[in-house]
């Protein structure tokens, strides 16, 4: 990971609230992996691994797993205190933003999401 990455990566909370990102539908987010971006939706399906210690949340947009477009991925049991509620429940079906820098799994794009700042409920 570059300097430059990691320095954006440690600062993205105050960065998310500072600076209007560009938008983008999630169908576009495969076009922008490495880029940070605020990507909106409808989150079709959500996931908790709670069999897991790091108990992963997953906000699946466009269709539901596993054929979804874009995941919001949340390392739940490392942050749950940047959470007000579950968010796998708070933003099941609702229209959303998140914004970060697009990364892949298993050829899929998603954003990895730390603070609920990250995410914007649209009207």
């Amino acid at each position: 990971m570059t300097f430059r990455l990691l320095f954006i990566l440690t600062l993205f909370p105050l960065a998310v609230d500072g600076y209007d990102l560009i938008e983008i539908p999630h169908t576009a987010a495969i076009q922008n992996v490495g880029k940070l971006r605020t990507v909106c939706g409808k989150v079709q399906s959500t996931y908790i691994n709670s069999n897991t210690a790091s108990q992963r949340i997953y906000l699946n947009m466009g269709r539901e797993y596993p054929n979804h477009t874009f995941t919001g991925l949340i390392w739940y049991s490392s942050n749950k205190d940047n959470f007000d509620g579950r968010p796998d429940k708070k933003y099941k079906k609702k229209n959303i933003c998140i914004s970060g820098v697009i990364t892949t799994f298993n050829e899929k794009p998603q954003i990895q999401i730390d603070f609920e700042n990250q995410i914007e409920i649209q009207q």
